[in-house]
């Protein structure tokens, strides 16, 4: 099984749209595939507008798209699908590896399971316990290169540390009480 990997063009939408659906919508689902959910939508025009502005990046087997990724111009990861049966095979690892976003947006709700594991094995970190989103299902994953963070993490944790110092009162450190 060799997988090749590519960036997405324009010519591709119609494909992405139907792996994207077929794995997100429920197709798969009343296939009976294992490992297939019924969990989310992005319509053909969101589809299109990512080609448009961001990097859209395919993991291709035999001509078929197996594994679908979309980093923003911010450099943040905001999808990563992988088809169930290639799922655990390392391209998702490989996709995010050669996407290298500095974060990456996870809904931690999906009926395939919570990512978190996986990206913090790729070396990324929460953030923050705290949830965003409408429905508080979204966490967000910072990367770490050999235990250095970058600068816009290194600002991302500042802040964090500024407003946890001020919800206790201070600098007060817990571990001394």
């Amino acid at each position: 099984m060799e997988i090749k990997y590519r960036s997405a063009t324009m010519e591709d939408l119609e494909a992405i749209v139907r792996f994207v659906d077929y794995w997100l919508t429920g197709g798969a689902v009343s296939d009976h595939v294992p490992g297939a959910t019924h969990d989310f939508f992005v319509p053909a025009g969101r589809q299109r507008s990512y080609l448009a502005k961001y990097d859209v990046l395919l993991a291709i087997c035999e001509r078929l798209i197996v594994g679908w990724a979309v980093k923003t111009n911010r450099n943040i990861l905001i999808h990563l699908l992988i088809a169930a049966p290639f799922r655990g095979k390392g391209i998702g690892g490989e996709m995010l590896a050669r996407l290298n976003p500095e974060i990456v947006r996870s809904k931690m709700d999906q009926k395939s399971g919570d990512p978190a594991d996986f990206y913090m094995k790729q070396g990324y970190f929460k953030l923050s316990c705290e949830r965003l989103g409408k429905k508080d299902n979204i966490e967000l994953f910072a990367k770490v290169d050999n235990g250095v963070m970058s600068r816009y993490t290194e600002q991302a944790e500042s802040s964090l540390v500024k407003m946890r110092k001020l919800l206790l009162g201070g600098a007060r450190d817990d571990s001394q009480q």
